[in-house]
Order: structure tokens, then sequence, then C-alpha cells
């Protein structure tokens, strides 16, 4: 089997951006069922998948080395990642001495409903992250690191932009938001935004604070600090809004 080939045949998205906003909404629709080493692990074959946008080829090894965990786990939360119907697994053997090659992931276009992907593992705590670096593989037919720019997570995109401008949402809401709630849900907590947030504060105008605390709201919540988020939510954006408001 030819790595290019088969990359070219199985290509899923026809830019990166795409694949990002998919990416997006896989995570707005099985989040609350990954744990953070599985997130992990699909942003890292999302950062290998641009080439051919959507298709990775990595080692289990590489996979292990670049996020901090072992084989083993890397396995099990790949197989969690292709039962929630997120990635496909192609296993390769080497044509000339046989064995194992790196494996092709391929970030499934469609999104599909939780009740469809029940064999998804459920959510665990929150980890600490391990600050560990990506690196180059050495095994054959393993892509080089792409640029820092290309690695950034949730990069706010022209069409992640017509998302929320059709969903009637603030991009910075949408953005912050949308990894993990969707339809009704995500709605209801925009409202909370709007209810807390002081008219006087733009959010245009300080995305990076509001996103920071959605994000430590949503932590929290993932950590079992706190129990409802819609009230926390709710105290924290308005705190945040006075202060930048007296700032």
């Amino acid at each position: 089997m030819n790595y290019v080939t088969e990359a070219i045949k199985r290509q899923p998205f026809a830019s990166k951006a795409e694949m990002d906003v998919t990416i997006k909404l896989h995570l707005g629709e099985h989040g609350a069922n990954l744990n953070d080493t599985s997130v992990e692990i699909l942003h890292l074959l999302s950062r290998y998948g641009c080439k051919y946008p959507g298709v990775a080829f990595l080692k289990y090894v590489t996979i292990a080395k670049a996020i901090g965990k072992s084989r083993m786990t890397v396995m099990r939360n790949i197989k969690v990642l292709v039962n929630a119907g997120i990635i496909e697994k192609v296993s390769f053997m080497r044509a000339i001495n046989g064995g194992c090659g790196a494996n092709m992931y391929v970030i499934q276009a469609e999104v599909k409903a939780t009740s469809e992907t029940s064999n998804a593992s459920p959510r665990v705590e929150l980890q600490e992250s391990t600050g560990a670096t990506v690196e180059a593989g050495n095994g054959e037919n393993e892509p080089c690191i792409i640029s820092k720019r290309d690695q950034k997570k949730y990069m706010l995109d022209t069409d992640l932009e017509n998302i929320a401008a059709r969903n009637n949402i603030p991009t910075v809401l949408y953005s912050a938001l949308s990894p993990f709630f969707q339809g009704a849900e995500l709605r209801k907590y925009v409202g909370i935004i709007f209810r807390a947030k002081t008219t006087k504060v733009r959010l245009e105008a300080h995305t990076d604070e509001f996103k920071a605390c959605i994000a430590d709201c949503i932590r929290r919540l993932k950590n079992g600090t706190v129990r409802n988020l819609d009230g926390y939510l709710y105290k924290a954006i308005r705190k945040l809004s006075r202060s930048l408001f007296l700032a």
C-alpha cells in the first residue's frame, strides 16, 4: 500500500481551515466523553495532517513521546477516538521487510451524534499538561514538524467566523464554547454571558480575557471544583466585566 496514493484517496478536507472547523464540531459533540489525552492526541493528528488535510501518518511510539504518555495509553485513547467516529485508523505493512509501519489516521468529515457512538469511553478528571513538545519520529514516512504558526490550536478563520455569524453568536464566544457545547446548550451559555456582562464592556475589545475566563470555568467544572456551571459562569463573567470597566 502506497502512503501518498492512499492519503490522496482518503483526504477528507479541501483545506486545513475546513479540518479545524470540523474538529471543533467533533469536540462540541463528543467533548464530554473524551478525556484530555484523547483530545491532545486529536490535536496532534491535526498538526501532522496538514499536507493532506485530515490525514496523518504516525507510529504509536511517536505519539507517546510527543504527549509524554505510554504506548498503551496512546493505543487505548486512539481506540476511544475511533469508537467515537472522530478518526479512522488504517494499519500499514512494510512491503519489503514486513512488519507494521506508521499507522494512517483519517479525521472524519462527518460528525456523528453522541447517541450513535455509545462505545466511546467516559470522560475522566482533567489532567495537568505534561508540557511535552512534539518531536519528529525516526520511522520512515513520518512527516517533519510543521511551523509553529500551523500548530496553533483553535485558530479563528473565515469558516469559523461564518459559522458563528449564521448562529448569531459573536466569534469570540463561539470559539470558546463550541468545542464543548452545541445547539440549545451553546445558546444558553451565550445568553448567560450576555446577561452577566455589563453593556459598557465590549467582547471584541477584550477577547483574550473573556476566552480565558470561560476556559477557566469549564476547567473547574471538569475537575469537580464547580458543580453548577450556569451560576459560576455568570458570577465569573460579571466579576470580569466589572473589573475591565473599572480598569
